[in-house]
C-alpha cells in the first residue's frame, strides 16, 4: 500500500475511534506505529516525552513526528490530516444537524405565531 495513503488511514482510524483528547490515542498510537514497523520503541517513548512539552496538541505533535520520519513532508501532511479529519467530520456533521433543528424550532415558532 501506499505509505502515504497508510499514513492517513491509521491516524484517520485513531482519531476516530479514541476520544478524550491525545492521551486517550497514546496506547492505539502507539500499537500502530510499532505494529507497522514504522520506529522502534525506544524512539517512540523519546518521543512522548518531547510531546509533552512542546506546545501545541499531543496527538498533532507525535503524528507530526511520525508522519516526517516515516514519509517526510508528505507523510507529514497525510498523517496530520488524518489524525483530525474524523474528528472535523463528527462536528460537522453535529452542526448540520443542530442548525437542521434550530432552523426547525424557529419555522414551528413563527406558524404558532401566525395563527
Amino acid at each position: 500500500m501506499n505509505i502515504f495513503l497508510d499514513l492517513f488511514l491509521t491516524f484517520f482510524k485513531i482519531g476516530a475511534f479514541t476520544f478524550g483528547g491525545g492521551y486517550a490515542m497514546l496506547p492505539l498510537m502507539q500499537e500502530e506505529v510499532l505494529a507497522h514497523k514504522w520506529m522502534p520503541l525506544e524512539d517512540v517513548v523519546n518521543f512522548i516525552a518531547v510531546s509533552e512539552s512542546t506546545p501545541g496538541p499531543f496527538a498533532i505533535n507525535m503524528a507530526t513526528y511520525v508522519g516526517s520520519e516515516v514519509g517526510g513532508a508528505f507523510g507529514l501532511a497525510g498523517s496530520i490530516f488524518g489524525s483530525f479529519c474524523a474528528t472535523f467530520g463528527v462536528v460537522r456533521s453535529l452542526l448540520f444537524l443542530l442548525l437542521q433543528s434550530a432552523s426547525s424550532a424557529l419555522r414551528t415558532a413563527r406558524l404558532s405565531r401566525a395563527v
